[in-house]
């Protein structure tokens, strides 16, 4: 069967996001709700009216949209033990729809197809896609009014404009940082309507399409706006986030402490996923030409200028052996150097070539006019198939938005705490200046092709600087096939290295600490264990761990966990049963770590959350109900916890400290990397549990 560029199309995009689907769900009972932000956002979930919100300041970490729709997924039979996480899950799978569309509509079909593989197949969007936090969300509806709002800019509609806004306005229900569409909106199409657009539309109608945007976007909003004023407004809002800026003294460190993220959360499948994204899309424009373009035409051209036939078709093979030379080369570099920095790399060229050779603009400009006619005299003529796989949104205004886009993260996102999460509206603008550097390569080299098969001349011989270029690129694909290890030895790539990560890590630990957590409390409460060994699952205080490697902890804390069905029981002890833990009379409440307080309200205990440790009932007498405090490494790292702690002490008794293995997400959003690879011990930490008394 003769294979068409539709085909070839529909074909790619389906197994992309099949892929992109199967990473995102498979194993998902791995996944448990552990970091600070997941346990407020999941705090729907367990809430108890009483409590009168779901999490203390809930308001300030993000509007209710995600909270919503988890709470919503939670109704359905069979879902509510995953109901944190499919928000994320199928809002991060629509992405690979909505950046294909968007970069398909900027630069070209072969541009969608790429950008489908790098989205589908990204290892930092498939760890975040499966966690129950608001930036994958957030991206899906930022991406989707971004795609509207330059439609609307380029078909001059109002109504896309309102559906730009109201989408816009989901972003901002989702996350405080949902506007960001209308300034990359503004900034993006202000550029373009400044260089060109100024011609094809006039100023009062471009204005009012982007304000358009902005009051939907605005009125959308509105309602959750309202709502913040009793607990001061959006300025409490505003004040929280200041909080997290660092400002240019730090620009340097924290950009360099996200990109070592990005490093950290590659893996195979984002390394592979450049090659096959090439390859898909260079095949399908391959295809696209050759369909058409055939020797009568060019014969014909050549008879009529008295010269004889090329012998050459368009588009030759050589050009389809360059395009998979060129996929093969990419992927094997992507491990070498890692998909982030080489998405890096092709972003630059990317956006330098679309500005240096407007081949794109070109392209768009024939598909508007239906202009078939050669684009250099004697070349050959374009054809339907070409048309066909041309933008459909001028590219000009594609690359302002982009140009505008990656600059204004570049200089925002490294302005704040380096959470890794927060690169991610950075990492789509990388994305798309990828794929447009993609289109952008495959149509100049075809456009070189139907020029020299429509003259009959030979192929030019490559300079003495392109030959560089080609053996510099040759030694550096075989040499990305070794390395050289501390002793500077050459030494070949294991499986290891070629498997760095692996994006199906189990994050359990933390919900059967907590399960632990309820059954020593009603240990204590029922006295059916002495406290010296409700401490047995506390790793001796003495240890050496620099001594240890990370790995060997998390071997340590699987074993510690497999041995029994509950970590730090013994395995002859009874499981409690949820029903059993409610029966007994005890309040536990947790200081400053919602996901474990979401993980204890399963097990069937009473947990509240607390901001204080002044815990007796008044009159500072002993409370008369038996009560609990739990704190971990998030209290810990609270303003003025120690000094309460010290404060408070005398009526605290310990009862147990219990460790988990935290996520690598967790950590280094705790932690710095440099810091971590220092001190191995960080990869096990510890609630305490003590009763007030």
């Amino acid at each position: 069967m003769k294979l068409s560029p539709s085909l070839i199309e529909t074909g790619s995009l389906t197994i992309f996001f099949a892929v992109g689907l199967m990473l995102r769900i498979s194993l998902l009972h791995l996944e448990s709700v552990e970091h600070f932000d997941e346990g407020v956002y999941a705090s729907s979930l367990w809430y108890d009216g009483q409590f009168e919100q779901p999490y203390p300041a809930r308001h300030l970490f993000a509007p209710p949209l995600l909270s919503s729709l988890m709470e919503g997924l939670s109704w359905i039979p069979g879902l509510a033990r995953f109901a944190p996480f499919l928000p994320c899950v199928f809002l991060g799978t629509a992405t690979i729809l909505a950046l294909w569309w968007l970069a398909r509509s900027w630069f070209g079909k072969p541009a969608g197809l790429f950008i489908a593989a790098v989205v589908a197949m990204s290892d930092f969007h498939i760890i975040f896609s499966r966690m129950a936090l608001t930036d994958v969300a957030c991206l899906f509806w930022i991406v989707l009014s971004i795609s509207l709002g330059t439609r609307a800019i380029a078909r001059q509609c109002f109504r896309t404009a309102v559906a730009s806004g109201l989408v816009c306005g989901l972003a901002w229900w989702t996350k405080y940082t949902g506007w960001l569409p209308l300034a990359i909106l503004c900034s993006g199409s202000g550029m373009w309507w400044l260089w060109s657009g100024r011609t094809v539309i006039r100023f009062t109608r471009f204005a009012g399409i982007l304000a358009t945007i902005a009051i939907v976007a605005a009125l959308t909003f509105a309602p959750w706006w309202w709502q913040l004023q009793p607990v001061g407004g959006y300025r409490a809002v505003s004040q929280t986030h200041a909080s997290y800026l660092t400002g240019w003294s730090s620009w340097t460190r924290n950009l360099v402490r996200q990109l070592h993220a990005q490093f950290l959360f590659d893996g195979f499948t984002g390394e592979l996923s450049l090659g096959l994204g090439l390859f898909a899309a260079s095949l399908m424009r391959w295809t696209s030409g050759r369909s058409t373009w055939n020797t009568k035409i060019a014969a014909s051209q050549a008879s009529a200028a008295g010269s004889a036939p090329p012998l050459l078709t368009l588009p030759p093979m050589t050009l389809l052996l360059r395009f998979t030379a060129a996929s093969i080369a990419i992927a094997i570099l992507s491990f070498r150097i890692w998909a982030p920095l080489m998405l890096i790399c092709i972003s630059i060229g990317g956006l330098s070539g679309v500005y240096l050779w407007p081949v794109l603009q070109r392209s768009w400009q024939r598909r508007e006019l239906n202009d078939l006619s050669p684009t250099s005299p004697r070349a050959i003529p374009l054809s339907a198939t070409d048309l066909d796989c041309a933008p459909t949104i001028d590219p000009t205004l594609g690359f302002c938005t982009t140009l505008a886009w990656f600059i204004g993260m570049l200089l925002a996102t490294p302005m704040y705490t380096p959470y890794s999460r927060l690169y991610f509206p950075l990492t789509a603008s990388l994305w798309l200046a990828s794929a447009a550097g993609v289109g952008w390569w495959l149509e100049s080299n075809l456009s070189v092709a139907r020029r020299i098969v429509g003259t009959g001349d030979a192929p030019p011989k490559p300079s003495w600087g392109e030959r560089l270029v080609s053996a510099m690129l040759i030694g550096a694909v075989i040499m990305s096939f070794f390395h050289f290890d501390e002793n500077r030895e050459l030494t070949r790539i294991t499986n290891e290295d070629l498997f760095r990560s692996s994006l199906f890590k189990d994050r359990t630990s933390i919900e059967l600490a907590a399960k632990d957590i309820a059954d020593r409390c009603l240990d204590n409460v029922s006295d059916a264990h002495d406290s010296k060994d409700a401490a047995g699952a506390v790793m001796p205080l003495d240890l050496n761990l620099n001594s240890i490697s990370p790995e060997v902890l998390r071997e340590a804390a699987e074993v510690a966990s497999s041995n029994s069905a509950e970590p730090g029981s013994t395995p002859d002890a009874p499981q409690r049963k949820p029903d059993e833990r409610s029966r007994t009379k005890m309040i536990v409440y947790v200081y400053g770590e919602p996901a474990l307080l979401y993980h204890l309200s399963q097990t069937g205990i009473i947990a509240a959350p607390v901001s204080h440790l002044n815990l007796r009932d008044p009159g500072d007498k002993p409370p008369q109900v038996p009560t609990f405090v739990v704190f971990g490494p998030n209290a810990k790292r609270t303003t003025g916890f120690w000094e309460e702690l010290m404060e408070r002490s005398s009526n605290l008794r310990p009862v147990t400290n219990i460790t988990y293995s935290p996520s690598l997400v967790t950590l280094l959003d705790m932690f710095d990397p440099n810091w971590l690879r220092d001190h191995p011990e960080a990869y096990l930490q510890t609630f305490e549990v003590h009763r007030v008394q």
